[in-house]
């Protein structure tokens, strides 16, 4: 160790207890945690061939903060096709999306990853992966939902939509991510607009238990179960693939 290195460390050691001593203690308390005011937690089977074949499963993790946003993190393992994602969605209380950050994983390797914001009109996306460092900017109207496509975040796309209107509604726009595993796509969005159709309440029972949910088609081909204020997805299921509740745990 050369001398102005040597002279830094004892520097440290002699500032290092004072700087520790004058620093304002930090106030501490249990729980609860005062920016969550409302959690749940669950998991998901994701099931093909009329629901006789497993496909993957998923986690979540849901926070409403005390300003009505919510924070929803998800882990995707869809085994089927060596598919994994790790998303965060943050939402307003309104559940317009104000902040995503998705990363992506396939057989063929790392995809990438998305980091959205969303501003008023403006969108902003920028992706880190095999293509490189790629930026997005474009405008989005009022209703406007993000597909990061773990089935967690699907219940929040029919935010807008009116539930005492039943029948097929006009859609905002779906910013939908490229999750797919060729890795020549990086995992950008494009703007689509879906149909979506209110099909009244309904009475579903899944491995979680039974619930009342709000009922939904999407783009004439995914139905949609959702209950409580969080939109919690029950069940989702299409001509192909059935995705249902397995685990739930709320609390305040």
């Amino acid at each position: 160790m050369n001398i102005a290195a040597s002279a830094a460390a004892v520097f440290l050691l002699l500032v290092s207890p004072v700087m520790a001593q004058t620093r304002a203690p930090i106030e501490e308390h249990g729980p609860p945690n005062r920016s969550i005011t409302r959690w749940a937690e669950g998991s998901y089977l994701y099931l093909g061939d009329e629901e006789t074949r497993e496909r993957g499963n998923e986690s979540f993790r849901m926070n409403v903060h005390p300003d009505g946003s919510r924070t929803l993190i998800m882990w995707h393992d869809l085994y089927a096709r060596d598919l994994q994602y790790s998303v965060i969605l943050r939402v307003d209380e309104n559940f317009r999306p104000l902040q995503a950050f998705a990363n992506y994983w396939s057989e063929n390797g790392y995809k990438g990853s998305n980091l959205v914001t969303v501003s008023g009109d403006t969108l902003e996306a920028i992706t880190h992966g095999p293509n490189g460092r790629i930026a997005q900017t474009i405008k989005v109207p009022d209703g406007l939902s993000i597909g990061t496509h773990p089935v967690s975040g699907d219940g929040w796309h029919m935010w807008h939509v009116d539930p005492d209107v039943e029948g097929v509604q006009k859609s905002g726009a779906l910013y939908g991510i490229d999750s797919s595993g060729d890795l020549s796509k990086p995992p950008l969005g494009s703007l689509t607009y879906m149909p979506m159709e209110v099909l009244g309440s309904d009475e579903v029972t899944v491995p979680a238990g039974t619930f009342q949910t709000d009922k939904y088609r999407l783009a004439g081909r995914t139905t949609v179960w959702t209950t409580g204020p969080d939109r919690i997805v029950v069940k989702m299921s299409n001509a192909r693939y059935s995705y249902v509740l397995t685990e739930l745990e709320r609390g305040e």
